[in-house]
C-alpha cells in the first residue's frame, strides 16, 4: 500500500527547472512570447499542479530569467534566461 504521493516538483527549485526547460523546448511567436497555455499544460502532463507551476513561475521571475506578460498569457525568456540554455 502507498500512502505517500510521488510530487516530482514539490520543491520550488525542481518546478522552476522543469518550467525552464519546458519553456525552453517551445517555440515562442513572432513577438517573442511564449503561450502560458502551451507551458502549463506541458507541466501538468509531467506530473505538475497548478500550484508548482505558479511557485515556478514566481521563482523565475524573481531570479530574472522570465517576465511575465502584463496580460498574464505570455511569458518571455530575458537575456539571462536565454542564457541558461546557450
Amino acid at each position: 500500500m502507498k500512502f505517500k504521493e510521488n510530487l516530482p516538483f514539490a520543491t520550488p527549485e525542481a518546478a522552476e527547472r522543469k518550467l525552464l526547460e519546458l519553456a525552453n523546448a517551445i517555440e515562442t511567436d513572432h513577438a517573442g512570447r511564449l503561450s502560458v497555455a502551451a507551458i502549463n499544460g506541458q507541466f501538468r502532463e509531467a506530473g505538475g499542479s497548478y500550484e508548482e507551476y505558479g511557485a515556478a513561475v514566481k521563482a523565475a521571475v524573481a531570479h530574472g530569467w522570465i517576465t511575465a506578460h502584463p496580460s498574464g498569457a505570455y511569458l518571455m525568456f530575458t537575456q539571462a534566461g536565454a542564457e541558461l540554455f546557450a
